[in-house]
């Protein structure tokens, strides 16, 4: 019975036969999702919220970055076995990633107060924060640790998931998110989301209980929304008395309320009253080092923050103050039925456009889609065509912009790479010839790394 019940998850052909979804396909079954069988246009997103369930953090075998300290499998190993290779950072101005470098050598120098930091925009590889995971752990452990980064209030997806980090969420939250369903207001924060409580929702944010990244933190910095008729934030810390923060004010306006704590390990329990909408929790040191924010939705594409209101996005910007942001999107667009190249190309450049205006002392970085297989006529499995397309348009508009790029479908090993991740052993990627493994994303991520610092080092030549 085992051996039956587990054939559907070794071919891709027989995943209509699978009792529940592969934790590495990281399906999400709402309707607000794109097609997964390209077989119909993007949806159009609903106004409202959805209702999320009751969620803990836990890491696993099949969500969970699996090399930690010395641990880690030898780069070149693993970049063998993927067949992978060393793909330089395109940057026709020779000054994109300056604001990047210029604070990671502040930071490198242990300044007071020199903090850099990464806000990794992406779908659903970065929402299980396997690549932006594998980037905090490199980038800190060289750097310096300044705390885990931004988290999400609540699991908005059933595979939102954060490595290094205690995050677990009640029953009774509700969230607007760009990929559906959405506030008309274009309030999102700066992870996408919008939450409320009306059924006495309550998250936990902590530092990790194992392993060795994430272990200290000495700020819970909560980012929320002020607004007229807001209600409270109620703070509750073991041992100390419970506070609350009033989010009423004469408008809407994005805002910060900093939580300190000693710096080591810590809990803070946070709770929402009345009208009260808030977007995440940051956390992070008072110390030099680096923080990387993974801030993936799922189901999510490019176009989708066109929605996000302008101003609210600088706010955010102003806030959270990144050094580099790094836009990874691709893979739910190329599950569409029909791709405007063109219409894609525009609405792309709009998106990084506004980005940039948003965040005007970060670098900005984009990242093309990883490699997607898909049945090839002649038999067996091919690249789909489309990818080329998507990333061929995404160095257009990095290029006339100014921006970084990064070919990450060509550092996997070009056309065919997802194919031959599948049969590696480990696996490498998913049965659904669309996600890597952590494995796979692992290695992705140690080859973004060793992009940034070449161009690092190739700068201060």
């Amino acid at each position: 019975m085992a051996c039956a019940l587990s054939l559907p998850y070794v071919s891709p052909r027989l995943r209509v036969l699978r009792v529940y979804p592969a934790p590495w396909e990281r399906a999400v079954a709402t309707s607000n999702d794109p097609p997964q069988d390209g077989n119909g246009p993007a949806p159009t997103p609903t106004v409202g919220a959805q209702k999320l369930a009751a969620a803990v953090n836990d890491p696993t075998v099949a969500n969970a970055l699996p090399m930690e300290g010395g641990e880690r499998v030898a780069e070149a190993e693993m970049f063998a076995l993927a067949g992978a290779r060393d793909v330089a950072i395109e940057d026709v101005t020779g000054h994109a990633l300056d604001a990047f470098y210029t604070q990671l050598a502040r930071t490198e120098n242990k300044e007071p107060g020199a903090v850099t930091r990464v806000l990794h925009y992406g779908d659903s590889v970065i929402a299980s924060d396997y690549i932006s995971g594998t980037m905090r752990r490199r980038l800190q452990q060289r750097f310096g640790d300044a705390g885990h980064g931004f988290v999400l209030i609540a699991n908005a997806w059933q595979w939102y998931f954060h490595n290094d980090v205690t995050h677990y969420n009640s029953a009774g939250w509700e969230a607007s998110r760009l990929a559906g369903p959405i506030t008309l207001d274009g309030l999102y924060g700066v992870g996408g989301v919008s939450f409320r409580s009306t059924a006495g929702g309550v998250a936990y944010f902590g530092t990790s209980e194992r392993g060795s990244y994430g272990r200290n933190v000495s700020r819970f910095d909560i980012y929320y929304l002020e607004q007229p008729g807001g209600g409270e934030l109620e703070i509750v810390r073991k041992g100390e008395p419970t506070l609350r923060i009033s989010t009423r004010g004469e408008a809407k306006v994005s805002r910060v309320h900093s939580v300190p704590v000693a710096d080591g390990a810590a809990l803070m329990q946070l709770r929402l009253g009345g009208n009260t909408r808030a977007f995440g929790v940051a956390l992070e040191r008072d110390v030099p080092g680096v923080v990387y924010d993974a801030l993936g939705a799922h189901a999510c594409m490019s176009a989708y923050w066109k929605q996000m209101d302008a101003n609210h996005w600088k706010e955010q910007m102003d806030l959270r103050k990144p050094s580099l942001i790094v836009w990874q999107f691709g893979t739910n667009e190329s599950d569409l039925w029909k791709v405007d190249i063109v219409e894609y190309e525009l609405n792309l450049r709009l998106v990084l456009g506004r980005l940039k205006e948003a965040a005007k002392d970060a670098s900005v970085l984009v990242l093309a889609p990883l490699d997607r297989a898909e049945n090839a006529p002649s038999g067996g499995l091919q690249t789909k065509s489309i990818i080329l397309k998507l990333a061929a348009a995404q160095q257009r508009v990095a290029r006339d912009l100014g921006l970084g790029f990064w070919n990450t479908f060509e550092a996997m090993g070009g056309e065919g790479s997802m194919a031959r991740w599948q049969k590696t052993s480990p696996k490498l990627a998913g049965s659904d010839l669309t996600h890597p493994t952590p494995a796979g994303a692992a290695v992705i991520g140690d080859l973004l790394m060793r992009a940034l610092m070449k161009a690092r080092a190739a700068r201060t030549r």
